[in-house]
């Protein structure tokens, strides 16, 4: 009942502040059900607040107005691809870290090698800065700062980039010996797209793991969680893109929604009440100290902290910090101290067979096999 007044709330406020096919696109049962519990306390159910509703809006206004320029070829940033549109809509940088590729496109048709070029710059020069980059509109970057995407490409001399000649000179090549073109369809009939791609370095999911190497010791050290877990759920959760974004909306590299994981682990770990902003999020020292406080807290007394066995207790851990605490005990029992009687008298292989073929979520059940796989590809670092 709880689930469908939530869902009902859900339905109203979208009617009322968007239109086009926001609600047939936005509910989808399972993401929507899953995303409602990703947006409730570890141990009790919380309403998401309209903050949350006005980034879905605001993301589904820009996608509109993107659609005028692109047609059907709108593409928007992920979890798993930073995504950025400059020259008022008609350029934009695609960065897939699943792919490990770069492609930079224009759809200017006045000056398109100008433009690609310019929006190559931009690119290689985007800085590390949550503040110099805004996803949801067309505002130019400032190129201030640490580039970041700097230790992930290198130019044709093999040098990584990291002032604005070098980027200059690399645009200009790129342009010169790489660019494609393809038709894009929009309303109006067909609009020409100029592009390059390039490859980012080998095994960049690595470089990108040690970049982040030293926030990641120091608060597993002092949260007390294993630094091959954290590792491994920024891995699942955001394949190392600091400027990961999700439907929830969950932010950053361990994805975490603001009013529910961030705000609890901002008390956990800070002693104060704040939901903490998508640019705080997106600051990876932020984002990977709670992101880690929420993995402790998800491990204490009043959550899974009695359940005896280590392994055992991680299984469920890692799938509560994908699909809600309330999930992962109701799979067992109704009442928590039943549930946990019940897990305790299991062996972690029976846990981990149950959370990985019997959760009601697709996307946890998928979750659990990533994590602990990926966990053991950074029990070395």
């Amino acid at each position: 009942m709880l689930r469908f007044s939530l869902l009902l709330v859900i339905c109203n406020l979208l009617i009322a502040c968007s239109s086009e096919r926001v609600l047939e696109l936005a509910l989808k049962d399972e993401q929507v059900e899953q995303n409602i519990l990703q947006s409730s306390s570890p141990e009790s159910e919380r309403s998401i607040p309209v903050a949350s509703f006005r980034t879905f809006v605001r993301a589904r206004r820009f996608r509109s107005s993107l659609a005028k320029e692109w047609g059907d070829d709108v593409q928007l940033p992920t979890e798993h691809s930073f995504v950025k549109y400059t020259q008022n809509y008609l350029s934009r940088a695609i960065v897939d870290f699943d792919a490990g590729t770069i492609t930079i496109e224009t759809l200017d048709h006045r000056n398109p090698l100008v433009s690609l070029r310019k929006a190559a710059i931009t690119t290689l020069l985007t800085p590390d800065n949550p503040r110099a980059v805004d996803l949801y509109s067309t505002k130019e970057v400032d190129l201030e700062g640490t580039p970041f995407l700097l230790g992930l490409v290198i130019d044709q001399r093999e040098q990584p980039i990291e002032t604005k000649s070098q980027a200059s000179l690399y645009a200009k090549y790129l342009v010169n010996k790489h660019r494609q073109t393809r038709k894009v369809a929009v309303a109006d009939g067909k609009k020409t797209l100029h592009s390059i791609t390039l490859k980012m370095v080998n095994r960049h999911l690595d470089v990108q793991a040690s970049r982040y190497a030293d926030y990641v010791k120091r608060y597993a050290d002092e949260y007390g969680v294993s630094s091959s877990l954290i590792y491994a759920v920024m891995k699942t959760e955001s394949n190392f893109n600091m400027f990961a974004v999700s439907s929830a909306p969950a932010y950053g590299l361990m994805q975490l929604v603001p009013s529910s994981g961030g705000r609890d682990a901002y008390r956990y770990a800070k002693g104060k009440d704040v939901i903490p902003s998508q640019d705080y999020l997106f600051q990876p020292d932020n984002n990977i100290e709670l992101g880690t406080a929420y993995l402790s807290l998800l491990n204490t007394e009043a959550y899974l902290g009695k359940i005896k066995n280590p392994a055992t207790r991680e299984y469920c851990v890692i799938s509560a910090y994908n699909g809600g605490i309330g999930t992962v005990l109701k799979l067992f029992a109704k009442d928590k101290q039943k549930a946990l009687r019940i897990i305790n008298s299991s062996t972690p292989e029976q846990i981990h067979e149950l959370l990985r073929t019997k959760h009601p979520f697709k996307e946890t059940r998928q979750y659990i096999v990533k994590v602990t796989s990926a966990k053991k590809e950074f029990m070395r670092l």
